[in-house]
């Protein structure tokens, strides 16, 4: 003897064409109920009510709520089969149903677009790559049922246990400390280095253009835990437009990095108010900061110990970087032209939630020309009030 199930655990059939003519019938002709029509077609009620709904030809958009659910159930519902089914067949090519909407010519340009150049299909349906007319969920809906090849993507979410807010709490301990001891050092007039604490709030809240975060992406190591060759790639993320920048670096020597750095600052320095760093060893020699913070004159600010996501827009581009140059991927064949490329197609990208789907490139570029008006512009108005000092002093 089977066991019955409880009502809400019963699947039912779904609804097709025939089904709904019959509805059209019953509902509009027999003036049957929802829940008679239910049981003569083995449906659920629920399912019926939305049938009737979505197929509903009348409207009521000029009566007010009250108004309608006064007027007699049958008088307010007209149901129509075509519509139904024309709603239905809508629905089904948007869910990715509808085979006969991908083609050859559509799988191999989906493909390459997500496997090649490492676009989302978000980003893919947003900015209608090459005329692809289909959602994200369609895409991801033929990925899951085998009908086109999407590379493995993995999100890493962040799980704060017991242990780890202990060791948040102590850091923040530590970083008292250091604001201590910083104080005393500036009261020396030594040079040191800026917490992240110490940020305005408008770089913290992206209001200003010329904010970056930098990082360093390294090679992949041996069995010994060593790297297998000493190169790596300088990331730097503008923190308003998510523009970023790789520059190569021949190794994690002060001299080194200071030589990709300058590279950096002949391409992006007038674009360049502050850096943001981790507390990696290559960022805190007194070699790096003196040519950064005293030479050029760019105030450095240091996140807290292993707290990634105080640099979080940095940490996102290296992960979109792994695409191209995976975890266990040595960098010495690596030149500065590839990375260049690299930078050229991650920048065209279109960023759906942090731009709104504007790409990286387009909004530094507007961005940018800004801060220069507003540059020549002040130093006119400074100009001006020197020289109108100079002829009161006369």
């Amino acid at each position: 003897m089977t066991k019955k199930l409880p009502p809400d655990q019963v699947k039912y059939p779904r609804i097709h064409e025939n089904d709904r003519h019959l509805i059209e019938h019953m509902w509009n002709d027999e003036k049957l109920t929802q829940s008679e029509i239910a049981r003569k077609l083995n449906r659920s009620q629920s399912a019926i009510s939305r049938e009737l709904k979505q197929g509903n030809i009348f409207d009521f958009s000029n009566l007010s709520k009250r108004q309608l659910y006064n007027l007699e159930i049958h008088s307010r519902i007209k149901y129509s089969a075509l519509r139904g089914q024309f709603i239905a067949t809508q629905r089904s090519v948007r869910r990715g149903n509808g085979s006969k909407l991908l083609t050859d010519e559509l799988k191999e340009l989906i493909e390459h677009w997500v496997n090649v150049e490492h676009w989302t299909p978000e980003q893919i349906a947003e900015a209608h790559v090459s005329d692809i007319e289909v959602s994200a969920s369609t895409i991801r809906n033929w990925a899951r049922q085998g009908k086109i090849y999407l590379r493995p993507y993995y999100r890493k979410r962040a799980n704060n246990t017991d242990a780890e807010k202990v060791k948040i709490k102590t850091q923040y301990q530590k970083q008292r400390e250091i604001d201590r001891l910083r104080s005393k050092l500036k009261s020396q007039g030594i040079l040191v280095r800026h917490s992240i604490y110490e940020r305005p709030p408008k770089i913290n809240t992206r209001r200003q253009f010329g904010h970056w975060e930098i990082d360093l992406v390294l090679p992949a190591k041996m069995n010994n835990q060593r790297y297998q060759d000493t190169t790596a790639i300088m990331t730097l993320t503008e923190r308003k437009t998510r523009f970023t920048a790789l520059i190569l670096v021949r190794s994690k020597k002060s001299s080194d990095m200071i030589d990709a750095f300058k590279l950096f600052y002949e391409r992006y320095g007038k674009a360049v108010r502050t850096i943001t760093a981790d507390n990696g060893s290559e960022f805190i020699s007194w070699d790096f900061l003196e040519y950064v913070q005293k030479q050029l004159k760019i105030k450095l600010y240091y996140a807290t110990p292993s707290s990634p996501q105080q640099r979080g827009t940095n940490e996102n581009r290296n992960r979109k970087l792994r695409d191209w140059y995976p975890k266990g991927t040595s960098f010495k064949d690596v030149k500065q032209r590839q990375l260049d490329e690299v930078a050229s197609k991650m920048n065209a990208m279109p960023l759906r939630q942090a731009l709104n789907g504007k790409r990286p490139m387009v909004v530094f570029e507007q961005e940018y020309k800004a801060m220069q008006r507003y540059r020549r512009a002040y130093e006119k108005r400074k100009q001006r009030m020197l020289e109108e000092r100079q002829n009161d002093e006369k």
